[in-house]
């Protein structure tokens, strides 16, 4: 769907005709929009369709007639609860700078996107597109902050769920969160190498006065990729206690069993052969099952003792 917006009295407003100095917002386009944009601009049609494309990373690409600069927007995943599916992953948003307008192009709407277009994220005029791209970058600098600290409270929610409980989902949903932190910290890096080559100013002309917001969201992006990095490692070295923890529990009650199991033996051992129809020393005599049913729980007794001091029979 192709969208036209035009500056008026301070807000924006639709247009139905691309005219110069619009900007145009292009979400989930079909093939005739897509024909209808490079026919217009004289841009490749590769420009729209990596920006479509899931599994694109940030980059940017210089044609004769624009440049095209590609962006990863952290988001929730639809596919959020399925088997093997991390809550949260990155979705590109392409930003091509032509002589006259500036395109947006996305697979679906993005808060970003509504943050910019509301005017969220900051005043501009249509015409302006290296501060409308400059406050996309700061837009989706504090995406990434947000959604940083979405996962770490999802990771401290489980944490307390893991302690009393013995079950694979918590662990399954902290491999989950770690994909995600993976999505983020591959996206993350790739945002910073794209800057810096921007900072250069080979291929993106940038004033100084907006160089210093470039450099600040820079520095905004690289600490989000060492927090990602650092919550990811810390994930991962969480889930190996925990299942180091789970293994020695389980290791603890298999003991526990084993030792009950050997203490319920010999009495029943005992009780069977005493049992058997063969003729046996002393069957006549009463005192004979009391002698048996002494020795029984006495040797049940000791080896109870026994266990507990090698603590075979302590769960703690």
């Amino acid at each position: 769907m192709l969208t036209i917006y035009k500056n008026s009295d301070e807000r924006l407003i639709q247009k139905s005709v691309i005219r110069p100095n619009h900007l145009l917002l292009l979400i989930d386009p079909n093939v005739d929009e897509i024909n209808q944009m490079t026919r217009h601009f004289q841009l490749p049609a590769k420009f729209f369709t990596d920006a479509l494309d899931q599994d694109e990373r940030p980059r940017l690409e210089r044609d004769e007639h624009g440049y095209l600069i590609v962006l990863n927007l952290p988001i929730k995943n639809p596919k959020a609860g399925e088997k093997h599916e991390p809550p949260y992953i990155t979705q590109p948003l392409g930003i091509i700078h032509t002589d006259s307008n500036l395109i947006l192009v996305s697979r679906q709407h993005h808060p970003v996107i509504e943050q910019l277009i509301n005017g969220e994220c900051g005043d501009f005029q249509t015409e302006m597109k290296t501060r409308i791209t400059l406050l996309l970058f700061k837009a989706v600098a504090k995406a990434y902050d947000d959604h940083l600290g979405y996962i770490n409270d999802a990771a401290a929610a489980l944490q307390q769920k893991l302690r009393a409980s013995y079950q694979n989902r918590e662990l399954f949903s902290l491999i989950e969160l770690s994909k995600s932190l993976v999505f983020f910290s591959t996206s993350l890096s790739s945002l910073a190498i794209l800057y810096r080559q921007m900072m250069q100013g080979r291929t993106f002309k940038i004033q100084e006065s907006d160089r210093k917001l470039l450099d600040t969201i820079l520095v905004d992006i690289e600490q989000s990729a060492e927090v990602a990095e650092m919550r990811r490692e810390s994930l991962s070295n969480l889930m190996d206690a925990y299942a180091a923890i789970v293994h020695n529990n389980l290791n603890t009650v298999l003991k526990a069993l084993t030792a009950i199991a050997i203490v319920m033996i010999i009495p029943t051992m005992i009780g069977s052969i005493f049992s058997m129809n063969v003729a046996l020393p002393n069957e006549d005599d009463p005192t004979t099952t009391i002698i048996v049913a002494t020795i029984m729980a006495g040797l049940s007794l000791l080896l109870i003792l026994f266990f507990y001091f090698k603590r075979y029979l302590r769960l703690h």
